[in-house]
């Protein structure tokens, strides 16, 4: 009997730690596909793992630079962190000229999802290569004219998007003379080659990061020669920020007001110079006096 038993343990023993393992593994394969899912829907837009700096940096390697604890809140709220005065924080903040990653609508377990994924990516990368056996890069041609103005008309919403998305100046602004004025929703686009690069400007364009952007153009994304047209009229507005005056419609829309009532208090005057400038109730009183004095004498 004991024999019986201990034979039966014995094979049913490696089958548990089978079914363990199986169960675990599963486990960290659903966790890296789920990181990797949400890493390619939040974060893609401004990072690389291992790709180089794009809007925010690179994050290959990450984990070895700070610790887990710290990635977590950063990711969960980096303003959060900012305004408690963490050095760090405050240090990339001023590196990536004072712009703010948005806090991620991701859950405590997928930010530690993203945070494995960007660490298993992160074992994955090659070795780094050496700066003298990269090939340069051919320079891009500059845009042309034609994508300039077009990249404007899309901006503005004189051409409607292809997939009927709204309009650039639904919510944002560019100062120029030939730019009709936008929204205040969110940022003033005039310089944003300066602070972002075109990769940046390119990458958000192309899968918006932020959470109102992706709500916005949910199902209606930009076709890449929109893309590329509307990267090609921003670089022009940037390049042109120095020659643009911010627009200060206060004093004009004053000046205006004033002549405008002038204009309008002498047309009335002029209409009306032939009017009766006494009283009529005060005519009738007099006519009355008048006649009752007539009739006592």
């Amino acid at each position: 009997m004991f024999h019986v038993l201990s034979g039966r343990l014995c094979a049913f023993i490696p089958g548990m730690l089978l079914a363990a393992i199986s169960l675990t593994w599963s486990d960290k394969t659903q966790a890296q596909d789920a990181g990797e899912q949400a890493f390619n829907t939040t974060c893609f837009a401004c990072h690389t793992i291992g790709g180089g700096r794009l809007i925010g940096p690179d994050l290959a390697g990450i984990h070895e630079q700070r610790t887990q604890e710290w990635l977590e809140q950063f990711v969960r709220s980096s303003q959060t962190l900012i305004n408690s005065g963490d050095a760090e924080a405050v240090a990339l903040y001023e590196e990536y000229n004072r712009m703010l990653m948005p806090d991620a609508l991701l859950s405590d377990e997928q930010i530690r999802a993203v945070l494995g994924f960007i660490k298993t990516s992160s074992a994955d990368q090659p070795e780094p290569v050496e700066v003298s056996t990269v090939a340069k890069a051919e320079p891009e041609e500059p845009a042309s004219e034609a994508d300039i103005l077009a990249g404007q008309e899309l901006f503005q919403g004189n051409i409607r998007l292809e997939n009927n998305g709204a309009p650039c100046n639904a919510c944002h602004d560019v100062r120029g003379d030939a730019v009709m004025g936008g929204g205040i929703l969110a940022a003033e686009l005039t310089s944003v080659f300066s602070r972002m690069g075109k990769a940046g400007v390119q990458a958000i364009l192309g899968r918006a990061p932020f959470p109102v952007m992706q709500a916005a153009y949910v199902d209606k994304e930009l076709t890449e020669l929109e893309v590329r047209q509307l990267v090609a009229f921003l670089e022009y507005a940037n390049s042109q920020e120095y020659h643009q005056l911010p627009r200060d419609y206060g004093l004009g829309l004053f000046v205006s007001g004033v002549v405008g009532a002038g204009f309008l208090f002498g047309l009335f005057a002029f209409i009306w110079r032939g009017r009766k400038t006494g009283s009529v109730n005060q005519e009738i009183y007099d006519r009355q006096i008048k006649t009752s004095l007539d009739d006592t004498q």
